[in-house]
Order: C-alpha cells, then sequence, then structure tokens
C-alpha cells in the first residue's frame, strides 16, 4: 500500500507541472471560445453551422520550396466579416501574438483574382483532423482552384499597401493557431500612389490622378509566342510620349518599367513611339508597317484600376487588329524611370534549319521573372540572367501546342553540344548533359544589378564546371550542334480526346515527365515507374480551356463521366471519374527505373496502387472521355 501511495503522488508531482505547462504553452481549445470576431466569441459548433469550404492545396515559403499538399476545411473569411469595405484592414492575430493583415480584395476577390487565389479561409480541420486534436488550428488557409499558391500568385493577388508587407510569402498567409479576427476601418483610401514616374525629375501619381489625365482609347490585341491570341480588348490610357516628356527633356533614353512583382522590360525610343513589330497569326515576324499607339493603359474594356487588378499596363492600340508581341505588353506596372540610352540587340537560337530570335526585351522579361531568373557569383561579383537550359528550351524542339517551353529531355539524355556563339565568331561547345536543368550554369545580363560592361555585353556565360573558354563573352547566337539522328528519337505520341483534341509526342511527353512539376513516382518490389497522374493529363482536355496551367473541372466531375485508357492493339479498360480524379497514385508512366519502357510496356503504361491486372493497361496510345456533359 505505501508503494501505490507513494507512486500515486510521484505521478500527480510529474502530472501537475505538465498540465500547467499546458494550461501555459498551448491552451486547452474549448467548445466555448474558439475565435473572437470582431469581438464576439466563436464555437467551433458555430463556425460548423455555417457554410463548409474544403479545398487540398500547397504553398511556397520565402525560400521557394513547397510543403507537402493538405486538405484544409472550415468557413470563408468573407463570411465572418461581411460588412468589410475596400478601405478597411482584415487583422488576424495568433495565440502567441504573430499577426497578418489582409485587404478587401484577398477577402472579397475579384473575378480575375479568384482564379489566382480562390477563397481565403479560417479552416478548423487539416487532413480530417479538427480542432482540438488538430494542433496547429484554427489555421487561415488559401484554396485555389489548381491547389497550389506559389510566391508569384501571392504577388500577383496581394496589395501594395505597407499595411501589407508582412506578407513575404504564400506561406506566411497560413496563420496558425488563430485567435483574434478584427477589422481596421477607413485604413487607407484611394489616393494612395498608385505609380512613380522618374527621370530628370520624379512625379508620384495616384490612380485617381492617373484616370484625370488626357487619354487616349483604341483597341489593342496582343500575341504570344504559343500563337495564341488575346484581344482585341478596349483599352484606355496615356500616351507613353506624354508621360516621358513630364519627366525627361533629353531626346535620347530607354525606358524601364518595373512590375509590382519586380518583373521588368525595357523599352527604346522607337518602341515608346509605337515603332514595334508586326506579328502574323502563327508569330511569324512580318514587313507590315507598325502603326501603333504605345500607351500606359489604366482601364481595359470599361474597368479601371484599381479596379482593374492586372493594370496600369504598358499596351500598343491599333484598331486595324495589327498584332503585337504579348511580351511587349507588361502589366501591373508601378515604376517607370529612365536610363540612358542601351544598344537594341538579339539572341539567336538555332536547332537545324529553324531559328528563333529572342528579343532584349524578351530576355529581360526572362530574366527579371521569379521563376526564370538565376544568379551566379564569382569573387564577390553577382551575374544575373537565365539558366542556360531555359534558354535551350526555346529551341530545343518538345513544346506542347498550349503551353510555355519545355526542356526536351528525350533529345538532352541522347546528347548533343550547346554551342555558344560571340559577336567576333569564337565559340565553345557544352555537352547536354552538363546543361540539362542545370541552374548553375546561366546566361548572364546583368553584373551587380546593372547591364553587363562593353567587354561582356549584350550576354556572357558563366557558372559551375566551365573551362575558361567556355565562359563566352559578347553572345550573339546558341546553337543544337552535333544532334543525334532522327532515328534515334522515339516516334510515338499520344492522343488526348476530351471536348478537344490534343495530341503529345514523345518528346513532349518526356518534357511534362521531365518538368517534375506533375511527376509522381509509383514502386512495386524493385522497380519504380515515373509519369504523370491520369488525372492531371484529363484536365488539359475536358473543358475546352485552352490556358497552360491545367486544372481539373470539378462541376464535370460530379456530373460524372468515363475514362477510357486505350491500348495501341484496341485493348481498353474504362474508369469513372470519381475513381480518378486527383489520384495521384494512378500515373500514366513512361520510365521504369530512370529508364524507357520495355518494349512489352512501352511507349505508356497505367500502373498505380489498388489497380488489377486489366486496369494496369500497356502500350497505351489514346485516353478518351466519355460523356462529358458541358
Amino acid at each position: 500500500m505505501k508503494i501505490l501511495a507513494l507512486v500515486a503522488v510521484t505521478i500527480l508531482l510529474i502530472a501537475i507541472p505538465l498540465i500547467y505547462l499546458t494550461m501555459v504553452e498551448s491552451p486547452e481549445v474549448t467548445e466555448g471560445s474558439l475565435v473572437t470576431v470582431m469581438g464576439t466569441s466563436m464555437s467551433l459548433d458555430e463556425l460548423k453551422e455555417m457554410e463548409l469550404l474544403s479545398g487540398t492545396v500547397r504553398f511556397q515559403n520565402r525560400f521557394d520550396n513547397w510543403n507537402e499538399p493538405a486538405e484544409y476545411s472550415g468557413v470563408a473569411l468573407s463570411s465572418l466579416v461581411p460588412g468589410m469595405e475596400p478601405t478597411d484592414v482584415l487583422e488576424v492575430t495568433a495565440e502567441d501574438g504573430f499577426s497578418q493583415k489582409f485587404s478587401y480584395r484577398q477577402i472579397f476577390p475579384s473575378e480575375t483574382n479568384r482564379k489566382v487565389q480562390g477563397d481565403i479561409i479560417l479552416a478548423y480541420s487539416r487532413d480530417g483532423v479538427s480542432v482540438p486534436d488538430w494542433e496547429d488550428g484554427p489555421m487561415i488557409a488559401v484554396l485555389p482552384e489548381d491547389g497550389e499558391f506559389s510566391n508569384a500568385d501571392l504577388n500577383m493577388t496581394r496589395s501594395l499597401v505597407s499595411d501589407y508587407n508582412h506578407q513575404s510569402s504564400a506561406g506566411s498567409l497560413w496563420v496558425k493557431n488563430v485567435k483574434v479576427i478584427e477589422l481596421i476601418t477607413d485604413a487607407y483610401t484611394d489616393t494612395e500612389v498608385g505609380i512613380t514616374l522618374e527621370g530628370t525629375t520624379v512625379h508620384h501619381y495616384t490612380f485617381e490622378e492617373l484616370r484625370n489625365m488626357d487619354s487616349v482609347q483604341g483597341d489593342g490585341t496582343r500575341i504570344r509566342s504559343t500563337a495564341s491570341i488575346s484581344g482585341p480588348n478596349a483599352y484606355r490610357g496615356v500616351y507613353l510620349t506624354d508621360l516621358v516628356s513630364n519627366i525627361y527633356d533629353g531626346k535620347e533614353y530607354t525606358l524601364r518599367v518595373e512590375a509590382r512583382d519586380g518583373y521588368t522590360m525595357t523599352y527604346s525610343r522607337a518602341q515608346v513611339e509605337g515603332n514595334i513589330t508586326v506579328f502574323d497569326e502563327d508569330y511569324n515576324e512580318t514587313d507590315l508597317e507598325p502603326d501603333f499607339e504605345a500607351v500606359l493603359a489604366f482601364e481595359e474594356d470599361g474597368i479601371a484600376v484599381p479596379d482593374w487588378e492586372r493594370g496600369p499596363r504598358i499596351a500598343f492600340l491599333n484598331d486595324e487588329g495589327l498584332l503585337s508581341s504579348a511580351g511587349l505588353w507588361a502589366r501591373e506596372v508601378r515604376y517607370i524611370r529612365i536610363l540612358p540610352t542601351q544598344a537594341d540587340w538579339t539572341l539567336e537560337l538555332v536547332k537545324g534549319s529553324e531559328s528563333v530570335h529572342m528579343s532584349k526585351q524578351y530576355f529581360e522579361s526572362a530574366a527579371t521573372c521569379h521563376y526564370h531568373r538565376a544568379e551566379y557569383e564569382i569573387d564577390g561579383d553577382v551575374y544575373a540572367g537565365v539558366p542556360l537550359w531555359e534558354i535551350v528550351a526555346a529551341i530545343d524542339g518538345a513544346d506542347p501546342p498550349d503551353g510555355h517551353y519545355m526542356y526536351n529531355t528525350i533529345l538532352s539524355e541522347l546528347g548533343y553540344n550547346v554551342t555558344v556563339v560571340a559577336e567576333d565568331g569564337s565559340s565553345a561547345n557544352i555537352p547536354s548533359h552538363l546543361v540539362a536543368r542545370n541552374d548553375k550554369i546561366i546566361i548572364a545580363n546583368e553584373l551587380n544589378g546593372e547591364p553587363l560592361p562593353a567587354s561582356d555585353a549584350p550576354l556572357r556565360i558563366v557558372g559551375d564546371g566551365l573551362t575558361g573558354r567556355q565562359r563566352v563573352r559578347n553572345i550573339v547566337r546558341i546553337e543544337l550542334t552535333d544532334l543525334p539522328d532522327e532515328s534515334e528519337i522515339p516516334d510515338w505520341s499520344l492522343t488526348l480526346s476530351g471536348t478537344l483534341v490534343r495530341e503529345y509526342s514523345a518528346e513532349v511527353y518526356g518534357a511534362l515527365v521531365g518538368c517534375g512539376v506533375h511527376t509522381e513516382t509509383y514502386t512495386v518490389g524493385d522497380d519504380t515507374y515515373e509519369g504523370i497522374p491520369l488525372w492531371i493529363l484529363l484536365a488539359a482536355v475536358d473543358d475546352g480551356e485552352t490556358h497552360g496551367h491545367w486544372s481539373l473541372n470539378d462541376t464535370l466531375v460530379e456530373r460524372g463521366y468515363e475514362v477510357e485508357v486505350i491500348a495501341e492493339d484496341g485493348y481498353s479498360y474504362t474508369f469513372h471519374i470519381s475513381d480518378v480524379a486527383y489520384n495521384n497514385t494512378m500515373i500514366l508512366a513512361s520510365r521504369l527505373n530512370g529508364e524507357p519502357l520495355p518494349e512489352g510496356d512501352a511507349p505508356l503504361r497505367l500502373v498505380g496502387e489498388g489497380l488489377t491486372g486489366g486496369q494496369r493497361v500497356r502500350n497505351v496510345v489514346e485516353i478518351r472521355l466519355i460523356g462529358l456533359e458541358l
């Protein structure tokens, strides 16, 4: 009995401090007071009585790394603060005192922002585990349509007002252990600076002042390098030449435009005056006389800034439908600066009889884009530009008809040389295996934040593992040489048939797998298959949308349809979409243990967890969606 009593006392002595620590560091969440919203306590039961929003999402941190996707369920912040006004700020405070502020346009997103960001919710469960068992909840979560919230997505949707400077990365919005939600009313007005012009003098314009300036209106139509056309749209804006005259009294200049996310573009005086290339519908340059009006547009199709959230933007107007390159249409412009005149240049990319001329503006737009920019340091000097492999992707021939340049993994593995040529004709070869997806070898256009000096300009190659000869300066051409024989390149394709039909060659499919964004693996025994989830491929053809960033149409999934996987010999197996949707374990594999599939499975094989022998279709050549009801 004495021993039992001693044990009991010991347990109590241990338990008491543990209970105390629990009370201090992580108060128990009770049904009576989960979170305080605008001074009113709300319980978990009260939140559960409101409309439920759920979504599976992953996000980037400030180092551009992605976390693992998770399913979040909760209530829209908009439903908790229905009276929020555009001039208000929503402040969310965590248990430890950390706070995050949200703008009206984040809580009540426009149609444009909704496609990027979706709803922001107060989540009370993650992956089916609810508070209080979910120790990080309740938590703020963002539910974009495509299930991925990147740092670039954040930059597109966040406000530039200083109240939101704490939004440093997509992940910074995920406030955990939320305790208080409150409104700060009338925090700002439309009189805030919308755009800054800097030259001989400096001018700060509010959006209201910009809208009240002498303006011009007209139609504009732009074409992307993938030959997709946007427009015509109706624009109203201010002549770029008028803006320049307000801040600069010289004759020669280069105009530098910077967007809210750091994206930059430079324009020559001729381009500011509307002298740009006219393209045809296949994105080929024409000899047509340019007849464009170059403007800083503050209104598109009747919607003006700040409600037009993609503006102001550089636009080239022409009521006759002339096509201009979309690469020149910088959007969300916040700074315009006058720089000393810079020489114009183009980078020629060559593969056999094919060639592409990459303009100075196009290169600079890539070099300032969050996804493409790369830096390399040598003895304290920082070079910046674009990885060589991304430049190669513009000419190596693995581009789907509905997307951006993609790196040709198959061609690279077969082997060739990347020949970098200087202005004086000197050159150096770099093997494709050294270039492949290597962010440490870059084509630089900047040194320490400034254009390269004349000794290196316009471009120079730097990076790990390069010899002195390979660090070519004054680059004007990049050519793919010593290419493999065409007979070595796999000759098969995958047909996707839905509301539209898309056919992807072996090189395109290899590029999709090599990209890694949607790549998944499946291991059985000692074998590992690599490919793309079947549902991702369906998203490319399920609803007729020609966007490059595929997203599955959930409405069609709910209505139901069949997915037929067809082999080369005609054998097929049909699945219901409910078994396929968002199932990352069901993949259409193109590789086995790092190599192309063996002949008995090639070119593609459906594999995955729980599939029977008949469902693991070999020699797949077509995916067909049956019974779609738009």
